[in-house]
């Protein structure tokens, strides 16, 4: 891991970051996510799409191990698996650690160097070129809530993911380039 940057250099990398990947042209991402959770005893394993339609509506496409979908617009979440025919919309409200993931990523997304200090303790490491960011929640919502998000790229490349809950569970995904 990179060593963190001064204070004053830390904040010019971030907002270059934050604005260079809310510029990216590439919305849509193929994904394959590992997660590891201390009730199972393997890994579970997804691979899907992930897409932004910035400013406000994130998608995760799954298609394997089976096809569902997560959709987020605005404070809503639709979840959809047409195998067991279930189709249901939620309130981001009810699940905090969730809504803070979603806030990071359209603050990603959407260029909000600002909203993302406001919902989170921002540390970053290394340069354009190659840089590590972690994102840690102000507030801990609840038990089973986010503990940190550790995204790391290459410029305007967010390559993986990882999100650590507070109960010890993590998440990892790895994004490719562009969509096949």
């Amino acid at each position: 891991m990179a060593q963190p940057l001064p204070l004053k250099e830390e904040q010019v990398v971030l907002d270059r970051l934050i604005k260079s990947l809310a510029q990216s042209t590439l919305r849509e991402r193929t994904f394959h996510e590992t997660y590891y959770s201390h009730m199972l005893t393997t890994p579970s394993y997804k691979e899907g799409t992930l897409v932004s339609h910035p400013p406000n509506r994130l998608e995760k496409h799954v298609q394997v191990p089976i096809e569902e979908s997560f959709i987020v617009d605005g404070d809503s979440l639709l979840y959809k698996n047409p195998s067991r025919e279930i189709s249901h919309t939620f309130s981001l409200q009810e699940y905090p650690a969730l809504a803070t993931f979603i806030v990071g990523l359209r603050a990603l997304f959407n260029g909000d160097t600002e909203q993302l200090r406001q919902v989170f303790v921002v540390s970053i490491s290394g340069t354009l070129d190659a840089w590590e960011l972690d994102l840690s929640p102000r507030i801990q919502t609840d038990e089973d809530g986010v503990d940190c998000i550790r995204l790391a790229g290459e410029r305007t490349y967010l390559r993986t993911i990882v999100i650590h809950e507070t109960n010890g569970d993590r998440s990892e995904l790895q994004l490719d380039r562009q969509v096949p």
